[in-house]
């Protein structure tokens, strides 16, 4: 009797899906509507803790500015009211104030963390635009294939192609690129005729896979949109560079939502609206991935944690010159 009441033990254990470790969670719940991410009257560029990080590590956002060329500001448009992931009511996002938006973190834990799989979920309205990294991680000459790029991006790129690249810890570029048209931009000001995308970039140390939801089509929900497999890379070591260099404005390892970082200088603006940015340092499978929901409902049926996954395109390795602008 007591070896049925172990192995149904070990059973139930084997079939629950494996939690990760969150490390930074940004909801951007502080409000108010139109109201500006704070800054607490600390100099523009100094980091200051305005937006929450909801993991309890503590390791809060800061905006560039409070308002103005680099700041942003909390909106009442989301990509869905409620989040499938515990049911917590998601009531603002936030937008860029001007051209210059540029939120990064100051998180010793953060910047020195170099995980061997790792997950970066978060959503986005685009406007139109070239490269728009969401969120990025800062360096310069981490990357052998060229030293001007940063450490890591998940973007998007000119002709709406949707990308997860970085540099592992061995100098190598590892890139899955979606086909072009993946996402719709819109022409700026009118967020109205914009769509919110959930995107999730999953590492598990040998595949590099990306997955997007266009949440206008509540039938599909997160589908696979492009894949690399690292082991063909030769690389010795898939795990994420801390990144290399530090500049008079970023830091090496730190992380930016946003924004990206390109020859030392802060570019890639993300210009549109965006919500429920995580971090997580292990490989999420689908049923685990944020989902913002418009209204709540029953949990989502979730997906198999291990399948066979057919035709996914694997991302060129064209490597494109990016706008740079000047310092945030």
């Amino acid at each position: 009797m007591k070896t049925l009441v172990l192995v149904a033990a070990m059973l139930i254990l084997w079939c629950l899906p494996t939690q990760a470790s969150t490390v930074a969670y940004w909801r951007f719940e502080e409000g108010p509507a139109n109201g500006n991410v704070l800054k607490g009257g600390v100099p523009d560029g100094v980091f200051y803790p305005g937006v929450a990080d909801s993991s309890g590590n503590g390791n809060a956002l800061s905006a560039w500015t409070e308002g103005g060329g680099a700041g942003h500001a909390y909106r009442t448009d989301v990509p869905g009211d409620v989040i499938s992931q515990g049911g917590a009511a998601n009531n603002f996002s936030v937008q860029n104030t001007d051209g210059y938006p540029g939120m990064f973190t100051d998180s010793a834990a953060m910047r020195t963390m170099s995980p061997a799989a790792f997950t970066i979920e978060a959503s986005y309205k685009p406007e139109t635009g070239g490269y728009r990294t969401i969120v990025g991680r800062d360096s310069r000459g981490a990357a052998i294939i060229n030293g001007d790029l940063a450490a890591l991006y998940l973007q998007v790129q000119p002709g709406n192609a949707v990308a997860i690249q970085f540099a592992d810890v061995s100098g190598d570029w590892h890139q899955a690129v979606s086909a072009a048209g993946a996402i719709t931009g819109f022409p700026y000001p009118d967020s109205a005729a914009g769509h919110w995308y959930n995107i999730a970039a999953v590492s598990d140390g040998n595949l590099l896979s990306l997955y997007l939801d266009s949440v206008d089509d509540t039938s599909s929900g997160y589908q696979l949109v492009a894949q690399t497999d690292m082991t063909l890379s030769g690389s010795p070591n898939t795990a994420l560079t801390a990144g290399l260099g530090s500049g008079a404005d970023w830091t090496a390892g730190n992380w930016t939502v946003g924004r990206g970082l390109y020859a030392g200088g802060h570019g890639d603006r993300a210009y549109g609206l965006i919500d429920e940015v995580r971090i997580s340092d292990s490989a999420l499978t689908p049923d685990q991935f944020l989902s913002p929901l418009f209204e709540p409902g029953p949990e989502p049926v979730p997906e198999p944690s291990t399948f066979l996954l057919i035709g996914a395109g694997l991302g060129g390795l064209a490597l494109w010159r990016r706008r740079r602008y000047f310092s945030s």
